[in-house]
């Protein structure tokens, strides 16, 4: 048996992060980590989650830990509107996990959202099932015209663009103007926003507008109203462009000058701190001070 394997029966077991059965815990004994602001009950948010709640009862469970300072009781750490949803509903109890750990975090952050795609697949395939547009609508706080058009969003779409965008928030009007290129153009569309990290609609609209006409899905002459668009958004990225130069070379101005000035500022600190008599005097009167100062001229010296 090697050295690894006598480290692993030595080690101490991994305590697990949460209890392994779920609970049903009594509303009234819960309480959120901390007080829900005001607005919240008026968020779109909170009106989806309440028609959830109403609708299909609760599907994700609420995260709590136990309270130290009262008994019995427990702290929500995820969950905070689905727990006023089921306060404002009149319900009793509810299905909760339980966490070992009393994280001061919400776990949110560390949940990754849909993208508009994979939610327009989650509701086509839904719907796909015999789920009705009203049902879904319900659930979702939304008109049914919004499922419906949700479910649409990938229509006209080729497999292999709309792989490349599956994982990127994109709004409807990226996909809107997608439709107007032929498969071929949207893969190359989606490869470009996806190497420039933009996703955003004036730049796919820039993409259709530079793109020529025998790539287009619809091929018509394009009218002066057209190519004025265009030529209006071609000099707004090229003002974009130019502005973001300019920044960059502000920027790198500024920092210029203040590298010289911390160069210089070191320098002075080493000459001081090489006088004997200043240097006694700074740690005899202001020692924390001196020691600040003795670690930047340390680190000044290991650099050179």
């Amino acid at each position: 048996m090697n050295s690894a394997d006598k480290q692993a029966e030595t080690a101490a077991p991994l305590r697990p992060a949460f209890w392994p059965d779920l609970m049903t815990l009594s509303v009234d004994i819960l309480r959120p980590h901390r007080p829900l602001p005001a607005s919240a009950i008026s968020s779109r948010k909170y009106l989806q989650v309440l028609a959830s709640v109403a609708t299909v009862g609760l599907v994700e469970p609420l995260v709590v830990v136990e309270d130290a300072t009262r008994p019995r009781c427990y702290v929500v750490l995820d969950g905070r509107l689905r727990l006023e949803a089921l306060k404002r509903l009149g319900k009793l109890e509810a299905v909760c996990l339980i966490s070992t750990d009393d994280e001061t975090y919400t776990y949110n952050r560390h949940v990754n959202r849909l993208t508009p795609a994979q939610d327009a697949r989650m509701i086509a395939e839904a719907m796909r099932r015999g789920v009705s547009p009203a049902r879904i609508a319900s659930v979702l706080g939304v008109v049914q015209r919004t499922v419906k058009q949700k479910a649409a969003l990938l229509d006209g779409i080729c497999g292999e663009a709309a792989a490349l965008l599956a994982d990127k928030i994109c709004p409807a009007s990226v996909y809107s103007t997608l439709r107007w290129l032929t498969p071929l153009r949207q893969i190359e569309a989606a490869e470009l926003m996806c190497s420039q990290a933009n996703f955003t609609s004036a730049f796919a609209k820039a993409i259709r507008s530079t793109t020529p006409a025998e790539q287009l899905v619809t091929r018509v002459r394009r009218s002066r109203r057209d190519a004025t668009e265009a030529s209006l958004q071609i000099a707004q990225l090229e003002h974009e462009i130019a502005t973001l130069e300019a920044s960059h070379s502000e920027a790198e101005e500024t920092y210029s000058v203040e590298h010289l000035e911390l160069a210089v500022s070191l320098a002075f600190i080493v000459r001081l701190l090489n006088n004997d008599a200043i240097s006694t005097w700074l740690r005899e009167h202001y020692d924390h001070l001196w020691g600040q100062l003795e670690a930047v001229a340390s680190e000044a010296a290991q650099k050179k």
